[in-house]
């Protein structure tokens, strides 16, 4: 499978969980997905997609984003973990 294709492909359960406790964190911070894309490198489209489950996080993205939302990343998997 192509590095394109397997880019489009929506996320699975895990995913999904962390997105869903990264979304929490992200609407308590006031931040916008414009801004919280600016921060690691992505469009605010790539932030919707990633904030919805849509799309899968590769581990720079996750831990960027927890040190943007000042999150701990062990500790959103653990979440994540628990949920799914």
């Amino acid at each position: 499978m192509s590095k394109r294709a397997r880019a489009t492909l929506p996320g699975g359960p895990f995913s999904r969980s962390v997105a869903a406790v990264i979304r929490v964190a992200f609407e308590e911070s006031k931040l916008t997905q414009a801004a919280l894309g600016d921060a690691i490198g992505q469009s605010q489209s790539q932030m919707s997609k990633y904030l919805a489950g849509e799309r899968s996080l590769n581990l720079d993205e996750f831990a960027e984003l927890c040190s943007v939302l000042g999150l701990d990343p062990v500790e959103v998997v653990r979440e994540a973990l628990a949920d799914d």
